[in-house]
């Protein structure tokens, strides 16, 4: 790691590095993604198990579910921050809350015992660097006093990744700076992985895996056994809980380019850094990990550009209100 902060910031990627967030050459998560995503599964399971609803229960409510009036779901529904999309949240954001800190403390003790936490002593600036863009970000989305904001930052160089965690919590892993290469850079990742916080995305996912539950339930309860019940399971796993499907992919890039723009970092920079993205993996024209649940890298690029011009008086005046945040 570089001794001062410019010497970080200007780093460039290399080819044949993991260039993408939750990415490798063959199309897998890696380990460290793998690790964060089953430290998540982990805290919701023993948070789901403490509720200790019988089988029969759950049935009962999901067939009520079922039986609502599409005008009651949809109020039942939450609302996305900047997006005003409508979500199901079976959970509250409290719960989300606690899975998340729950799966970050875990995550922090493998680390630790892996020897990879690098610590402020270890490199003061990368830790400044850091703290400075997430502190920025964190002010823009209003969620500053909402929770106890921690990062962690793991000395992983071949590690392209970053997440942040429902809870306030932040991890960084070392590979993904050079990509960053930039204030605005490392704003554009930390701002897209907020947005996901902000967008309650994780609670989605255990609403999303609950209600496959319960039609799975609802499914062998009408006769139609384990095969109804697998075929439940499989058209779920496709077409539904995929992690982090496009949409709230997508969601995430909207709600970041505000964030960064609000942050004072140039909203064009996140093009840039998806240019990056694309010449680091050898421009193959797609992250590998966005293969089925990421948009690609020309989509995304779109995207962001289609966005500017809503990020731009953000930038200008950071006093604006983001949209649909309460």
């Amino acid at each position: 790691m570089a001794s001062a902060e410019c010497g970080i910031e200007g780093r460039t990627a290399g080819r044949g590095r993991d260039v993408c967030w939750r990415c490798t050459p063959n199309g897998n998560r890696n380990e460290d993604v793998r690790a964060v995503d089953a430290a998540i599964e982990a805290a919701a399971q023993d948070h789901l198990r403490r509720w200790r609803v019988s089988r029969r229960t759950l049935l009962r409510a999901g067939m009520g579910l079922l039986a609502w009036p599409a005008a009651q779901a949809l109020q039942a529904c939450s609302s996305v921050p900047v997006t005003g999309r409508s979500q199901l949240r079976l959970i509250s954001e409290q719960e989300e809350a606690q899975i998340g800190v729950q799966a970050f403390q875990q995550l922090r003790q493998q680390e630790v015992q892996k020897g990879r936490l690098l610590t402020e002593r270890e490199d003061p600036a990368a830790h400044a660097w850091v703290k400075r863009v997430a502190d920025r970000i964190i002010w823009a989305s209003s969620l500053g006093s909402k929770y106890n904001w921690q990062y962690m930052i793991i000395n992983a160089p071949k590690t392209v990744n970053a997440a942040a965690i429902a809870g306030g919590r932040i991890i960084v892993y070392t590979g993904i700076l050079p990509v960053a290469g930039s204030g605005a850079g490392l704003a554009t990742i930390i701002g897209h992985e907020v947005g996901h916080v902000m967008a309650h995305h994780t609670a989605e996912r255990i609403s999303q895996d609950e209600l496959v539950n319960i039609l799975a339930l609802a499914a062998g309860a009408a006769g139609g056994g384990d095969l109804a019940v697998a075929a439940v399971g499989l058209g779920a796993q496709v077409g539904v809980l995929l992690p982090y499907s496009r949409t709230q992919e997508s969601e995430a890039d909207h709600i970041g380019i505000l964030l960064m723009a609000k942050a004072g970092y140039d909203p064009r920079e996140s093009v840039a850094l998806w240019h990056r993205m694309d010449q680091a993996s050898g421009g193959s024209g797609r992250g590998p990990e966005f293969l089925s649940t990421h948009p690609n890298p020309g989509t995304r690029i779109a995207n962001l550009e289609s966005w500017i011009p809503q990020a731009w008086p953000y930038y200008q005046n950071n006093s604006l209100p983001l949209p649909n945040v309460q």
